[in-house]
């Protein structure tokens, strides 16, 4: 496998994006930030990049920069507003969640942008699934003071369970504005699917998936 494509952004000509697999090249030119699962949004401009920020979440509206998360487990998200002409990019693994990223990067698109949720574009690539991702309960509890957890986590033996971090991702997007309609899912598993690393498999690499405006 290489890059895959999402079918909600493709119809854009205006824009280049990919969900990478444990073999895909990373593009050239690259933007990427020091991931520490925070809700920090870092916005692109077309100045040269200082020291790497901390952020687990970028938006641009300049062509030709390319941004891009890191992700093994964790699920990466590619947002477009097609309006605005803006691009961006979410790291959301549980903490992500439970810090709200997403919620936070679709408000600051919305304050810094003046770009509306309800017209945005976002899809959501490959990641660990609810059948693979055991966790403790005290996850789910700390997603829910965010986001309603509900049949998402379901209980195994004692404190464990299984979390469903997609199912949580869509209820924040659609919570924050964002159409069912225009949510678009890759719903491979990391673990359980070949072709990607996983950290839950063994594997300390991550692949990268990007988005960017031509």
């Amino acid at each position: 496998m290489n890059y895959l494509k999402a079918q909600n952004l493709q119809q854009f000509t205006s824009l280049e994006h990919g969900f990478g697999t444990a073999d895909a090249p990373w593009p050239d030119g690259i933007i990427l930030v020091s991931q520490r699962h925070t809700n920090t949004v870092f916005i692109v401009g077309d100045q040269p990049l200082g020291p790497v920020p901390v952020a687990d979440a970028l938006l641009t509206s300049v062509r030709h920069r390319i941004l891009g998360i890191k992700t093994a487990d964790c699920l990466p998200i590619l947002l477009y507003n097609p309006v605005s002409n803006v691009a961006g990019v979410i790291h959301a693994g549980w903490r992500g969640l439970a810090n709200a990223v997403i919620l936070n990067t679709m408000e600051t698109l919305r304050s810094v942008y003046a770009a509306a949720p309800e017209l945005t574009y976002c899809s959501i690539g490959p990641g660990i699934c609810k059948n693979c991702y055991e966790v403790g309960r005290e996850v789910a509890e700390r997603i829910n003071e965010v986001t309603p957890v509900g049949d998402a986590f379901r209980q195994t033996s004692g404190d464990k369970g299984m979390l469903d971090t997609r199912t949580i991702a869509q209820r924040q997007l659609s919570a924050a504005g964002v159409p069912l309609s225009s949510i678009f899912h890759i719903p491979l598993c990391t673990r359980c699917s070949p072709g990607f690393h996983s950290h839950r498999a063994g594997s300390q690499e991550r692949q990268v998936s990007y988005i960017a405006l031509r």
